[in-house]
């Protein structure tokens, strides 16, 4: 038979397999649509109808996709067929891949230097956690460090990997002993007959499978991470204020009064329940001035506005001597850390008075996360009478409305008070208009709004976390199976020849479930270990939004639950292709 022939036929099975899988996978995507429809639906709230759909122009996308990278790797595979003679095609599965000609020294260099960029990989995404939530922080710096991070991980897997084999020929060679007890020895030649594809696959296995279980576990806990940041940020249902750092002259800064904004909320049908207006105070002079990271200054607010505020959002008041200031502090900070900071902290010296940090040091209610300046974690709440001589730096105008907003008001909310700033403080308005930053002077935030953002974001990455995790774990698990169901036709003989020399059937078992093992645990202790090494990372530089956002016991059983899932799945391709194999070697 000529080589074209051969090559041919190839192309014709391929061609008729992917034709069966096509089908059968457009039926089984158009079920697993459904599910994630009513997934969807019911995190929207909304009524559930599972109809079953067809698209055409998604199946004929599908049908072209497939097809193209059909034709690509078919016409790839003819090529390097019609290049084969016959015999050395019924001879393949004898032949090995033991080339190691560079010597000790280089893969022992080579493994060095995985090791090498691992530490480098975790430095970097030490860095990248550390500056990804800083806007002072350009985003190409930030990429660059995850490039980085991305780049020294890949290089540092295949590193290992590509040296792996020949470690196991050191092992193979130094211990004597255990190479030549029972059927070691035919395992590790199992194991090197294609090291160089074996270690170029299973290294992609483990990254892939990283991946997979990073999806996993990620994915439901930045969704409970987005529920809980709503909870958070959205105390109140209207939140507005000035931003002051887009002034260049102190004696600019405007004091805003809000009542035409509250006669437009309450005369659109939403009401007003209650409302506050307060104001944030520089505690010196020289602090509007301060608009660096690190430098921006921490705000003060009277006792009676802070009141107001802890009552809408149902706290009690607080009451404070005529010498005595307390703290008022984000949610994310932990007691031992604000009890640190107050320890420093010195008494306060204004109008000519002083006033000491009261019994009651501080408060961590949440209140959201606008009422805090840029870069800073609390307030410092002071006596009425101490506030009245202080500058303001912010004017805010927080309110909860009588009716649940619409969305298409809480959205043309912000346009309506550009308009009415515009119009009420014109000289203001028209000093600054060309500077980038004044567009956003008044910042507008609505509860229905955030909600909204925050229910699709969760529901988003909780969907995509879950798919993606699931297609990179299927796609990890079905390589290794078909990489060892393979080799169980290819490598009949050797373990026939085995049952000739005197080996039972149970040593055979073991022998099948030591190989497929070996290649199933490498990736996966792989992969477990680097998310070891991510998720310590992590934790370290977000523990206390961790607790606050989604609670340590959610954490803890979404990464329980997700590893589970995990290894159960994995269990499954595991005995499934062990039992596969030997069918294979019993079959004649």
């Amino acid at each position: 038979m000529e080589q074209t022939r051969v090559a041919f036929l190839f192309f014709i099975e391929t061609l008729v397999v992917l034709s069966v899988s096509m089908v059968i996978g457009i039926l089984c995507g158009t079920l697993f649509s459904q599910v994630l429809t009513s997934l969807i639906l019911a995190a929207l709230q909304s009524d559930i109808t599972l109809k079953l759909r067809l698209y055409p122009d998604t199946m004929l996308q599908t049908v072209l996709f497939f097809l193209l990278i059909f034709i690509i790797i078919g016409l790839l595979n003819v090529r390097q067929l019609r290049k084969l003679k016959l015999i050395d095609m019924l001879n393949s599965d004898k032949k090995t891949e033991i080339q190691f000609t560079r010597g000790k020294l280089f893969y022992l260099t080579v493994a060095g230097i995985s090791i090498v960029c691992f530490a480098a990989a975790a430095a970097s995404m030490k860095r990248y956690l550390g500056i990804l939530p800083l806007a002072s922080v350009d985003v190409s710096v930030k990429n660059q460090t995850l490039f980085l991070f991305i780049l020294f991980l890949i290089a540092g897997v295949y590193g290992l990997f590509f040296s792996l084999g020949y470690l196991l020929v050191l092992v193979k060679q130094k211990n004597i002993r255990w190479k030549y007890k029972k059927t070691n020895l035919f395992l590790i030649g199992s194991l090197l007959s294609k090291i160089s594809t074996t270690s170029f696959m299973l290294a992609t296995i483990s990254l892939t499978l990283l991946g997979a279980i990073v999806s996993f576990v990620f994915g439901p806990v930045a969704s409970q991470w987005a529920k809980g940041y709503l909870d958070y940020r959205s105390v109140y249902d209207i939140q507005m204020n000035n931003v002051y750092n887009s002034i260049a002259e102190i004696n600019d800064l405007p004091v805003i009064h809000y009542q035409k904004v509250k006669d437009y909320i309450a005369e659109s049908g939403f009401g007003i329940k209650e409302s506050v207006e307060f104001e944030l105070k520089f505690l010196h002079e020289d602090d509007f001035f301060k608009r660096r990271r690190g430098e921006f200054p921490v705000l003060a607010i009277s006792l009676s506005d802070l009141n107001q505020l802890r009552t809408m959002a149902g706290y009690k008041e607080i009451a404070l001597e005529e010498n005595e200031f307390t703290t008022q502090w984000d949610q994310t900070v932990t007691e031992s850390g604000i009890r640190a900071e107050l320890k420093h902290m010195p008494a306060l010296s204004i109008g000519g008075s002083s006033y000491h940090l009261s019994n009651e040091p501080f408060y961590k209610e949440s209140l959201g996360e606008s009422i805090f300046n840029f870069y800073t974690d609390y307030l410092i709440v002071i006596p009425d009478a101490a506030s009245e001589t202080l500058i303001t730096a912010t004017t805010n105008f927080y309110a909860n409305t009588s009716r649940e907003m619409s969305y298409e008001f809480a959205e043309g909310l912000s346009a309506y008070a550009e308009r009415w700033f515009r119009d009420e403080y014109t000289a203001l308005y028209e000093k600054y208009e060309n500077d980038p930053e004044f567009k956003d002077f008044i910042v507008v935030r609505t509860g229905t709004e955030q909600m909204n953002n925050a229910t699709i974001a969760s529901l988003l990455i909780n969907i995509i976390g879950l798919y993606l995790g699931t297609i990179l774990l299927i796609i990890c698990l079905t390589l290794l199976a078909l990489h060892q169901l393979s080799d169980s036709l290819e490598h009949k003989k050797r373990y026939m020849i085995l049952q000739k020399l005197g080996v039972d059937s149970e040593s055979i078992s073991r022998l099948i479930f030591k190989q497929i093992g070996m290649y199933f645990g490498i990736p996966l202790f792989t992969g477990f270990f680097g998310f070891i090494v991510l998720l310590y990372l992590f934790s370290l530089g977000n523990v206390n939004k961790i607790r606050t956002f989604v609670g340590s016991g959610v954490f803890v059983m979404n990464l329980t639950v997700a590893l589970f899932l995990v290894v159960v799945i994995y269990a499954a391709y595991f005995f499934t292709t062990y039992i596969s194999f030997k069918r294979n070697l019993l079959r004649d």
